[in-house]
């Protein structure tokens, strides 16, 4: 497997478990091999920032380690999100009138919305910490290279779940 499809995969696949699995906080579900795989895409994106924003490996190493915290956050937080869309569609398909239906999709509703209030201000603690310590070209260049790989991480979701559907 290639290191950028590696980078790419491991999001992918922790948002794909099972919905009624317990969310994993340390992102490794303890296997070897994902142990391994964790270890690679630490190693990538640390090599990724050096070579983004000419930063010394240790620093380099520091954010790579920030960055892991929130997406570790950011993929519980998602996963919780599209257990909360099944349980939406669950409601609103089944029987029930219209008045019932929103009875009890009315707290899912609410659970949802403050998830999405938690991760929209996550990502903003997160680069600001991360951001903190740079240069302005330097933050320029970790903001761009957080989009990047956020934007192929959705499209690799989004491919997945096309995968899955088929």
């Amino acid at each position: 497997m290639s290191r950028l499809a590696l980078m790419f995969a491991l999001p992918a696949a922790l948002l794909a478990q099972e919905p009624n699995q317990p969310p994993n906080p340390g992102f490794s579900p303890g296997g070897a091999q994902e142990g391994r795989i964790m270890a690679q895409f630490y190693q990538m994106r640390v090599g990724r920032i050096q070579q983004a924003l000419g930063l010394s490996e240790d620093r380099a190493r520091a954010l790579a380690e920030r960055w892991g915290r929130w997406d570790r956050d950011f993929i519980d937080r998602a996963r919780q999100m599209m257990q909360l869309r099944a349980q939406f569609n669950q409601v609103l398909v089944g029987p029930g009138s219209e008045e019932e239906k929103g009875a009890r999709v009315k707290p899912l509703v609410d659970q949802y919305l403050a998830l999405r209030q938690q991760q929209e201000e996550a990502k903003r603690r997160f680069e600001g910490e991360i951001l903190q310590t740079l240069t302005p070209t330097q933050q320029a260049r970790m903001i761009l290279l957080v989009d990047e790989i956020q934007t192929r991480i959705r499209e690799t979701l989004r491919d997945a779940r096309r995968g899955a559907a088929r």
